[in-house]
């Protein structure tokens, strides 16, 4: 797994024109691959190639293997990605950088509070579920205290 770089580009947006059972507008994911992260997807595709293809040892071995690249060369790339979506309501000190206090409450209201990965402007090397746990125990403890 690979950091992603974020991107101002990258964003959720209201479809113009796909509705859900109800007529409203869906969400949907709009996003592009940084070119630091295709450099870093495609290294891995070759490690990964090279371990199927010479089975720990590249001298007394070479499978044949059909088939490698990046996710981001796939037809359905942009669909189904290989990653976290973080940072849609990142969080921070300051109203005109951040949309959540970092007690990951909006600012513009009082009892609105997101506790998924949006919080995150992006993630590390792993999967980032622990760390959403444990800011959702961090943002309880506060809501607790606040009563």
């Amino acid at each position: 797994m690979a950091k992603q770089m974020p991107q101002s580009d990258n964003r959720i947006e209201l479809h113009p024109e796909v509705k859900d059972k109800w007529g409203r507008p869906v969400a949907y994911v709009i996003k592009g691959w940084h070119e630091r992260d295709r450099y870093l997807m495609d290294v891995m595709a070759k490690q990964c190639r090279d371990v199927l293809r010479y089975g720990g040892d590249p001298v007394g071995h070479d499978y044949p293997i059909q088939g490698q690249g990046s996710i981001y060369v796939a037809e359905n790339a942009l669909a189904r990605m290989a990653n976290h979506i973080l940072g849609g309501a990142r969080f921070g000190s300051d109203p005109n950088d951040s949309v959540l206090d970092p007690h990951c409450r909006a600012w513009e209201f009082d009892n609105l509070y997101v506790n998924d990965g949006a919080f995150m402007p992006t993630s590390g090397g792993a999967n980032p579920t622990l760390t959403i746990q444990a800011n959702a125990f961090r943002v309880a403890d506060h809501l607790l205290t606040s009563i």
